[in-house]
């Protein structure tokens, strides 16, 4: 199986916020029941950093979000290509590191890698880029806590808050990215102040966690809309419940209002 492996990767496509088109290997059959024991055995028996929010049980966009709730200034950064920069050398060094011999690093390697580096869309590889950037959220970690800062990692989108101080650190932060072997997107660089709209991982974050206003519209116009008689239709409840059930998680007053509106 692992020396036809391409035979178990399908191409999948995703459409990107900013248009065009991510491209996935999305493995199927033997190597995605293999990958997802390598994922449940090995990669979420290792206790993730309290920094790390991605791909971790009991963590989300949520809880990511969280620590920067109320700060003066919000500085948010984005690693380029994450995934592919992960190279299989990387992988078999992470393996290593979790104590296993050569033959089963070899193995291990060979399922979780393709065109060396991790493929999207398979089970294993968040876990494995949580580990590749252990380093990094180490050290942006013990910067945070010795200058009064909050950190946080979803997957490539990295944040850091604080006070007005934090404008002086910005560069260094970027470094402490770039030495640990990987590249800060440029495009994506934001600093976020007090007064201007602050938003974490797609939530506002200014005085209180909550969802961007033109979400909220859209959820207020649907509920207004299946409260009428003539769109009480099972598919439009079940996407308005979906809806709110997401806006409990940030607003849960406001779901409560809304799904008593709504009577779903």
């Amino acid at each position: 199986m692992i020396r036809h492996r391409y035979l178990y990767y399908r191409n999948s496509q995703l459409p990107k916020k900013n248009g065009g088109f991510r491209v996935l290997k999305v493995p199927h059959g033997l190597l995605k029941k293999h990958q997802g024991c390598v994922k449940r055995l090995v990669l979420d028996a290792v206790k993730p950093l309290p920094c790390v929010h991605g791909g971790v049980v009991g963590r989300s966009v949520v809880t990511n979000a969280k620590p920067h709730v109320g700060k003066n200034v919000v500085f948010k950064l984005d690693v380029q290509d994450f995934f592919p920069s992960v190279r299989a050398t990387k992988v078999r060094s992470i393996f290593g590191t979790l104590g296993f011999g050569q033959d089963a690093i070899d193995a291990l390697v060979a399922l979780t890698t393709w065109d060396d580096q991790l493929p999207q869309g398979a089970a294993t590889s968040v876990g494995l880029a949580n580990l590749a950037m252990y380093k990094a959220d180490v050290r942006l970690a013990r910067l945070a806590e010795q200058q009064g800062f909050d950190y946080t990692r979803y997957i490539d989108d990295l944040t850091v808050s604080g006070s007005w101080r934090l404008l002086k650190f910005r560069k260094l932060i970027q470094r402490i990215i770039e030495e640990e072997g990987f590249v800060v997107n440029l495009k994506k660089l934001k600093t976020m102040t007090a007064g201007s709209r602050q938003e974490v991982t797609g939530l506002i974050v200014n005085e209180k966690l909550n969802l961007p206003k033109e979400r909220r519209d859209v959820i207020r116009r649907e509920v207004a809309q299946i409260s009428s008689r003539h769109n009480r239709r099972a598919a439009n409840q079940a996407r308005v419940r979906g809806q709110l059930s997401w806006l409990s998680s940030v607003n849960p007053r406001q779901a409560v209002r809304l799904r008593i509106r709504a009577g779903v």
